[in-house]
């Protein structure tokens, strides 16, 4: 009897044992389940990217081949040497400011200088202006204009009424015709808000006009309209009127004598017939 409790008491206790174990075992498969459903995804592709089957097995079960990981945010892959292993890190937490409200600043004691987005943007405007601003041209002053004395013959009247020649000089602007220029001059008359052309007057005809003027071998070619052949002092007041325009062309250096025209005629003489012949150059000594 005692041979057959003991040996009862032995295979309960067997029994017991491989229930423990059997409980044990199967604890650490449903472990090892919950750990691979949770970390499937991982597993999965770890074991796709580190080709695990292919190096041990020679083939990738099609489960893990068509693996897609989950998108992981701001994860960074740090391979290590020969590609064994793939580390995953996670990246640190960014550092969480503290914001202070602005009412709260009034009751600190230290200032705190808050610029605001209006005072920036003039700020800005004002910079941009400045670049855009063009840069100031500098005011160029003037040339000097370039002036020249001529001499111009008028004629005066002496207490006993004779006629005198009376050379006054005047600056002008110069030019690029000047004897063109000086008889023009001559033409308009004596200026009498100067001093020295006060007294002076003109026997030339009024509208009288100079058609065209040119100098060739010292001699100046001068042709007049029609009008400097009608004088209203008569054959004396003709012949000063050339005196005055002979002494105002001979005043340059490049003309000697005046070879008068009329229309562009050569005429025998200078109005009617007995007045002052001008069918040849004039000169000073011609008077």
């Amino acid at each position: 009897m005692a041979q057959k409790k003991n040996t009862k008491s032995k295979s309960s206790k067997k029994n017991n044992g491989a229930l423990f174990t059997t409980a044990c075992v199967i604890l650490g498969l449903l472990v090892i389940l919950v750990i691979f459903l949770v970390k499937k995804d991982q597993i999965f592709t770890n074991l796709k990217e580190t080709a695990f089957f292919d190096r041990v097995f020679g083939a990738t079960p099609e489960m893990i081949e068509n693996h897609e990981p989950v998108q992981l945010k701001e994860k960074e892959t740090v391979p290590l040497k020969n590609d064994a292993v793939t580390i995953v890190i996670e990246p640190e937490k960014e550092s969480v400011q503290e914001v202070i409200p602005i009412n709260s600043l009034k009751e600190d004691k230290t200032e705190v200088n808050i610029p605001k987005a209006e005072e920036k943007k003039e700020e800005v405007k004002k910079e941009t202006s400045k670049k855009e601003e063009p840069k100031k041209e500098q005011k160029k002053e003037p040339a000097p204009v370039a002036t020249s004395d001529v001499q111009l013959c008028f004629v005066q009247f002496d207490g006993d009424g004779l006629v005198v020649r009376k050379m006054v000089k005047r600056t002008v602007t110069k030019n690029d015709s000047p004897l063109t220029n000086s008889i023009n001059l001559l033409l308009k008359g004596p200026d009498t808000t100067k001093s020295t052309e006060k007294n002076c007057q003109s026997l030339i005809p009024a509208g009288t006009k100079l058609i065209s003027a040119k100098v060739q071998n010292g001699v100046a070619y001068l042709n007049f309209n029609e009008n400097i052949e009608f004088n209203e002092m008569g054959i004396e007041g003709t012949v000063h009127s050339l005196e005055q325009i002979v002494f105002t062309a001979t005043a340059f250096s490049t003309v000697n004598s005046v070879q008068f025209l009329v229309e562009g005629e050569k005429k025998m003489f200078l109005g009617s017939e007995g007045g002052p012949r001008i069918d040849a150059p004039l000169s000073r000594n011609s008077f």
